[in-house]
This record gives structure tokens, C-alpha cells and sequence, in this order.
């Protein structure tokens, strides 16, 4: 199973590169956010190709192979709009969709991602996100990564979507990758489309390895990856990040 996966891994490499989102008008900031020591867990997996194209709109193209990633994150601090917030936890879900012309394709390069949703533990950040448009709030978000170990085993919860739970035996592979990584976020608001720049500008651990996630049946995510359990290329590590959300427009 791991080499069907891998295959489908070289073939997205191989994708030829596409703009994914239209240009718009001047962004207007909408709100930033920060992430200290956040210590990473997610699951990249293949998904349904009908179910995905269903879940993202016709306007944006679908790599193929076509890929979903759910990921959750633990921070010892971090800011809102300047302010400290806090430890706190975040849980997502999204396409992976092409990347951005001119730049390196998944899985080697920077994320660009159409979000299913993004959950918090802190009340201040969920407000932030949902009031810009994003799917979300305040959920139980059950995480405690382990720090030891050149293999560690990782295992998670979150209480959305009927439930779905995260594990796997993650490498530690190095201190850091030595330069940052710029992911771009997207959804749909009332307002027009939202995309937060994601730019994780520390790292101190990266870690890799195979991962499972299981769904409730009838939820959102079994739907996209047309199973209840799906097992997938896993990534952790531990770094810094700092997120600045804005409104493109209709």
C-alpha cells in the first residue's frame, strides 16, 4: 500500500505546475496571528476525485493524483493582532491543490491549500478565523506530541465532524530544515475569497513516517477520502510560524 502511495506521490512531483487561484483586486487585511514552538502532527492521503472536486469549487483546478491533508498543531504561545494569546491548539483540514506557477510542486515545495476548516482551543483565535470566514470554533482538541526519541510515536484526536482521530510512528529526520516555508490558505467568504500566507520562518525538528487517520462514518472527511480509514505519508516537527489573513475579493 505504502508503494502505491509513494507512486502517487512521484506523480504529482511530476505534475506540471498551474495557477490555482485568479488574480484579484488589492488584498484588504483582515487580521495576523502567530504560532511559538508549535509542535506539528498531520497526514497527507489520497482522496476521492469525485468527492474532492464536489468540495472545491469548479473556479480552482484539481492536481491529479489529488491529495488531502489533515493536520493539528500544539503552540506554548503565540499573538493575535499583537496581543498574546497563550498556549493554545489548532486542528485543520484541507485540498492540496496545484501549486503556484514558478514554484516547487507538492510534496517537495510549499502548500497551496483550499481549507475545509480551521479549528482552535482558543476562543480569541476561532473568533478571528470564523469572523473572516473560515469554517470553524472553539472544539476539543485532544494532542500531547512527544519530545523524545529518533522515533516517536504521535497519536491525536479532535472533536469535529462526528470525531476522527490521527497516529503514527514519525523518523526524526533533522534539527530544522534551514529555511522557511511559505504555504498559502484559501476559502470562501460571504464576502469573497480569504487566504491566509502561512509562513513557518523557524524550525527546530522535522519528522516522517507513515500515518492513519480514521473518520466517523457519513462525515465530511470520509466523504473526501472515500473511507473511514485512510493511511498516508505522515510529517511532524516543531517550529514557528506567523499568519497574515486577508480578503481578496468576490
Amino acid at each position: 500500500m505504502m508503494t502505491s502511495f509513494l507512486r502517487c506521490l512521484a506523480a504529482a512531483v511530476l505534475a506540471a505546475l498551474a495557477c490555482a487561484v485568479p488574480a484579484t483586486a488589492a488584498p484588504t487585511p483582515l487580521f495576523e496571528n502567530t504560532g511559538d514552538k508549535c509542535r506539528n502532527f498531520g497526514i497527507f492521503a489520497p482522496v476521492d476525485r469525485a468527492a474532492a472536486r464536489e468540495l472545491l469549487p469548479a473556479r480552482y483546478q484539481l492536481p491529479r493524483p489529488a491529495f488531502g491533508l489533515v493536520e493539528l498543531a500544539s503552540c506554548e504561545g503565540g499573538t493575535l493582532n499583537g496581543e498574546p494569546t497563550g498556549p493554545y491548539r489548532i486542528a485543520e483540514a484541507a485540498i492540496v491543490m496545484p501549486t503556484l506557477r514558478g514554484g516547487i510542486p507538492f510534496p517537495l515545495g510549499d502548500l497551496n491549500l483550499w481549507m475545509l476548516w480551521l479549528l482552535d482551543s482558543d476562543p480569541e483565535l476561532a473568533a478571528a478565523k470564523t469572523a473572516a470566514g473560515y469554517a470553524g470554533g472553539v472544539v476539543d482538541i485532544g494532542f500531547t506530541p512527544p519530545q523524545q526519541g529518533r522515533t516517536r510515536r504521535y497519536a491525536a484526536q479532535v472533536d469535529h465532524d462526528g470525531g476522527y482521530a490521527l497516529g503514527g510512528s514519525m523518523l526524526f529526520l533533522s534539527r530544522g530544515l534551514g529555511f522557511p516555508s511559505i504555504n498559502q490558505q484559501y476559502a470562501d467568504s460571504p464576502r469573497g475569497t480569504i487566504r491566509t500566507t502561512n509562513t513557518i520562518y523557524r524550525t527546530t525538528e522535522a519528522l516522517v513516517g507513515g500515518a492513519t487517520a480514521t473518520f466517523a462514518p457519513g462525515s465530511t472527511l470520509a466523504r473526501l477520502f472515500g473511507k473511514t480509514r485512510v493511511q498516508g505519508l505522515g510529517i511532524a516537527g516543531t517550529g514557528w510560524y506567523r499568519n497574515a489573513t486577508v480578503l481578496l475579493g468576490p
